[in-house]
């Protein structure tokens, strides 16, 4: 018989389960008898070396013949319910390490697939996640807590980031039991202990064992007639023919589109066509996720608490925030700061001090999403003109796209000045970010420009009481004014005489005051009228709004998500 077989690993199992509590107890002792031993300093530390040496050998024996979290025996679980079957046949299919045995086995463990379970650490619903959880990995607006349909598929995503940072943690050992141990016990243990953890060890164990039970169940047989749906398809490869726009993605890429004026929907288009082909649930290679391969990294950056790159419609919309924030960032640095973007974006906000690698992959990516946006623009769905060329269809590859590999842009220092936009630029929710008395240097002036109004709801005109750095905007009776003048700059921003709108305290919260400051270049001072009529901050966009909808002289402006209502309508007229 084998040594690893499963008689003799439980024997072993046993054998080294009881050392280890005989020994455990003894340690102390033992330490304490040799800093009485008599003689040298050396002799306790040759004794004690020698103990440690055995312990380690008897480790290593263990570990050498397979003993362990993988060798896990087969534990037999509850029937899956016929509801859920499919539920998490398609939910596995969120990345290329989970499989419907695996999130069945871990389903099994959590609740026995009961919708209203409640488990010891506090999770509830038929995954067991705690309510951090539940709103990190939230599938999709408004889903009710216990539904099981969103837990599975919530689960499904958590694992799949978990699978992400093991992939990328240089740790060694089976990703996804590292996952499962990382689900129980926390990533930074995994990485503490640069393996399973002891803690989260008969956890992974039970997993693993329901696991290789349910893989044997024809709920979940590869070979049964009813198989696992087949996965979405990967990524496209470089030179693939654009896909068409998925219908249930247009509205989503063209509002996306609107955020600011350097990233249109055919750009938003083209890069979700090169990150993924347009598929939601894609684990890319480097741990990117969703329809828009955002970096974990990146999502925490720029996405709203609670949000999960997983859900296209918000993934998107993020896409256009992120996208226009790296845009303006990147503004002083090169003459076109898309390309710095795109590269900036794949490669984590890390990249801007120096400018984008010197890797191949990152011009094939600028050049890739630049040619497919040039192929998208012509969609008359975007606002472009009908290409000549016939409609593709989803079976249709066409002709290999020509992708032009643009050069890699020239990026001037930063300079010891100047800190990195993006270190100071809060994600877009309520918090706060660097004071105004630690932004960076005064820009200068912006070129000489025509002078408006800012006309917006009721017939009033945007409005500065006083020429005071901090003071609030209004809304008061258009009179001709100077403090109703502004200027728009080619920077980005818009100004009254030798201050710029600005955010209060750089804040990107849902009523924060919208006032004129010092002009400083930053990211809260970059305002635009966008096609809709919306008085728009690029960087996060969010919308200029008039407080409580009022039309009274006085009225305070504040900023606030984007509504389309008349509040946040506003019109440039001409001095």
């Amino acid at each position: 018989m084998p040594l690893t077989s499963t008689s003799h690993r439980q024997r072993l199992e046993r054998l080294v389960g009881g050392v280890r509590q005989r020994l455990s107890p003894l340690t102390g002792v033992i330490r304490r008898g040799l800093s009485r031993l008599p003689g040298p300093p050396i002799v306790a530390r040759i004794v004690a070396g020698l103990m440690a040496l055995a312990l380690a050998v008897l480790a290593g024996f263990a570990a050498s013949t397979g003993f362990g979290t993988a060798t896990a025996e087969t534990v037999e679980g509850k029937p899956v319910p016929a509801e859920q079957v499919p539920l998490i046949a398609q939910a596995a299919l969120s990345c290329p390490t989970l499989t419907a045995p695996r999130l069945a086995g871990q389903l099994m463990a959590a609740s026995g697939f009961v919708a209203d379970a409640r488990t010891d650490d506090g999770g509830s619903g038929v995954a067991g996640l705690t309510d951090e959880l539940w709103q990190r990995w939230l599938p999709w607006p408004d889903a009710p807590r216990l539904d099981v349909a969103a837990n599975i598929v919530a689960l499904a995503h958590h694992m799949c980031d978990l699978v992400g940072q093991v992939s990328h943690g240089d740790i060694d050992g089976d990703t996804w039991q590292l996952a499962l141990a990382a689900h129980h016990s926390g990533m930074s243990a995994v990485r503490a202990d640069r393996g399973v953890p002891e803690a989260a060890a008969g956890y992974v164990r039970t997993v693993v064992g329901y696991a290789e039970w349910y893989s044997r169940q024809p709920d979940f047989d590869p070979d049964a007639a009813d198989a696992s749906p087949t996965p979405a398809p990967p990524a496209p490869p470089a030179g693939s023919a654009p896909r068409p726009i998925p219908d249930e993605h247009l509205a989503a890429i063209l509002a996306a589109g609107r955020t600011c004026p350097a990233v249109t929907p055919a750009k938003i288009a083209g890069q979700l066509m090169a990150a993924s082909g347009f598929n939601p649930n894609l684990l890319g290679p480097n741990g990117a996720q969703g329809i828009a391969q955002f970096l974990p990294t990146v999502w925490s950056r720029y996405a709203t608490a609670g949000q999960s790159p997983w859900d296209a419609a918000t993934a998107i919309a993020t896409l256009g925030r992120t996208m226009c924030a790296l845009t303006t960032d990147l503004g002083g640095l090169t003459a076109d700061p898309y390309p710095l973007a795109l590269a900036a974006f794949q490669w984590g906000p890390g990249v801007q001090a120096g400018g984008a690698p010197d890797l191949d992959t990152v011009d094939e990516n600028a050049g890739r999403v630049l040619a497919y946006a040039a192929f998208y623009a012509q969609d008359p769905r975007l606002g472009g003109r009908p290409s000549p060329r016939p409609p593709l269809s989803d079976t249709t590859r066409g002709p290999v796209l020509a992708l032009p590999t643009p050069a890699a842009p020239t990026v001037a220092g930063a300079g010891p000045g100047r800190p990195s936009a993006a270190a100071t630029r809060p994600a877009p929710v309520a918090t706060r970010s660097t004071p105004a008395a630690a932004r960076p240097t005064t820009a200068p002036p912006a070129a000489a420009a025509a002078g408006y109004r800012i006309r917006g709801y009721g017939g009033n005109c945007v409005y500065a009481p006083s020429a005071a750095d901090g003071q609030q905007l209004v809304v008061w009776d258009c009179n001709g004014s100077a403090r109703q003048k502004w200027t728009f700059g080619g920077d980005g921003t818009i100004r009254m005489g030798s201050l710029c709108m600005d955010l209060a305290d750089a804040s990107s919260a849902d009523g924060t005051r919208i006032q004129v400051a010092t002009c400083n270049g930053g990211w809260a001072q970059k305002f635009w009228i966008n096609g809709s009529g919306d008085l728009v901050n690029s960087a996060i966009g969010r919308c200029v709004d008039i407080r409580d909808w009022s039309t009274a002289n006085g009225a305070g402006l504040q900023l606030w998500t984007c509504t389309g209502e008349a509040n946040q309508k506003w019109t440039r007229v001409k001095v």
